[in-house]
């Protein structure tokens, strides 16, 4: 009995899944959505701006580098939530870059582009870049629910 409680708390309690190209144009779109979605499922506005601002700088960075600014390839967010958290899947099927701590730079070093990773691992709680499809990246980011 003990492992269905734990199956039903790991399971989420809402999915949403799009799918949308690689425009420039639809970052502002896509960002409010995740805004307005986690604000409508508890999140308070800080924690819900962290996440806009982390999917603004996945989607830049999955245009930029993954498809190397081609407006017509799939880019695919999951958002999975969890009674305490969400978990939010950015997916591109474009080239690879080579993802880790290294790529997050101190901010001290001052340049006009570049604080993407930055940004991602500190307003996220957990996130991680998974590369082991043939294709593509999917980032994974955990955000708790408060």
């Amino acid at each position: 009995m003990g492992t269905e409680v734990d199956n039903e708390q790991q399971k989420p309690r809402e999915v949403l899944r799009m799918q949308f190209p690689s425009h420039p144009r639809f970052i502002a779109q896509i960002r409010h959505f995740v805004y307005d979605t986690c604000l409508n499922s508890g999140f308070s506005k800080p924690a819900a701006f962290d996440l806009k601002v982390i999917t603004g700088e996945a989607l830049s960075n999955i245009i930029k580098y993954a498809y190397d600014s081609r407006t017509d390839k799939p880019v695919f967010l999951e958002l999975l939530f969890f009674r305490t958290y969400l978990e939010m899947r950015i997916k591109d099927l474009g080239k690879r870059s080579p993802v880790g701590q290294n790529l997050a730079r101190d901010l001290s070093d001052y340049r006009e582009a570049g604080l993407g990773i930055y940004l991602i691992s500190h307003l996220s709680d957990y996130h991680y870049f998974d590369q082991s499809a043939e294709v593509g990246t999917m980032l994974v980011i955990k955000k708790r629910i408060r």
